[in-house]
């Protein structure tokens, strides 16, 4: 392979200490492969776009993905840190986390499983497809030459099926338990810097909540309308006995609030989809309380759009 660029070097040499030396030449091929081949980005495709579709020692090059001793937790706090290098001082680190899904249905691959494909999906129609389901947390980064800021992965993780882990006799992970494995993970990537945390409703979760309180991050999530919400606990009497109220009073639903907001809430224009909207906020704080875990205070956002275009 003829020598690479300076500028392309100066890239790759974060992620030298991660392969020995014949696995980092590999890794190489199958890199500037992968970025060159258009379609299907296969390791045979990869190897056949750098003109080594008659390479007789094929399989070394598939082991870099299956034998290979490499670790894909520092290939990935690598990026990371070279992301963070990108943001502004005075630009919080705001990361995404959502799942996606890669449509494979091959007799040998162990943790697929059936599930709702959002690309195929309507409102009016659910269309599942069989595949793997990967959760991917990206960091958002300001760009010069774009209005909103870039999603950038950097960790992806594989969550099996249930059935798939009851026939490997595993126990079975949620998209929100290996979600908290990430963030314990790049809290302790980022020590003790405070972050935030955006996912959608799939992440509205009390345990999720718990974790990034504890790992000095600031869940952002799509609440229920239905979610069970508490008052704090007022004082206790001087010479009272027994334990503590971990709650107060139970609070309105929030769908029950939405003529309030339209009424009350204050006005905010934002920014949606390339033009201004009004919409209306109403705001409060309390405890949100499910069953299993202690009431996590939080702060609640009702969004209501007074043109009523968009759902609540």
């Amino acid at each position: 392979m003829p020598p690479l660029p300076t500028a392309i070097v100066a890239i790759l040499l974060p992620f030298a200490p991660l392969f020995t030396t014949p696995t980092r030449a590999h890794a190489q091929v199958l890199l500037i492969g992968t970025l060159l081949t258009q379609g299907p980005r296969t390791v045979t495709a990869a190897l056949r776009t750098m003109g080594l579709g008659q390479e007789r020692c094929f399989g070394r090059y598939h082991r870099v993905l299956n034998r290979a001793r490499w670790s894909g937790l520092r290939g990935a706090q690598i990026p990371l840190g070279l992301l963070i290098v990108l943001i502004p001082p005075d630009w919080p680190l705001v990361f995404a986390v959502d799942e996606t899904l890669e449509r494979r249905k091959g007799e040998r691959i162990a943790a697929k499983g059936m599930y709702r494909d959002a690309v195929r999906s309507s409102r009016s129609k659910v269309v599942t497809c069989l595949g793997l389901q990967w959760i991917c947390m990206a960091l958002l980064v300001p760009l010069p030459w774009s209005q909103r800021p870039w999603a950038l992965p950097f960790l992806t993780l594989l969550a099996p099926s249930a059935r798939a882990n009851a026939v490997a006799g595993k126990p079975h992970r949620t998209v929100v338990d290996w979600t908290r494995v990430m963030v314990r993970l790049v809290s302790r990537w980022l020590g003790r810097r405070r972050w935030v945390l955006i996912g959608d409703g799939s992440y509205s979760c009390v345990a999720l909540g718990w974790e990034c309180l504890t790992a000095q991050a600031t869940l952002i999530t799509r609440l229920r309308l239905d979610a069970r919400l508490f008052a704090f606990p007022g004082p206790v009497p001087a010479g009272r006995r027994g334990r503590k109220p971990q709650k107060g009073a139970a609070l309105a639903k929030l769908a029950s609030r939405l003529d309030e907001a339209l009424t009350q809430g204050s006005e905010a224009t934002v920014q949606w989809y390339g033009h201004a909207k009004t919409l209306r906020l109403l705001s409060d704080t309390c405890l949100w309380h499910t069953p299993g875990y202690p009431p996590l205070p939080i702060r609640w956002v009702l969004v209501v759009d007074p043109s009523g275009d968009i759902d609540t």
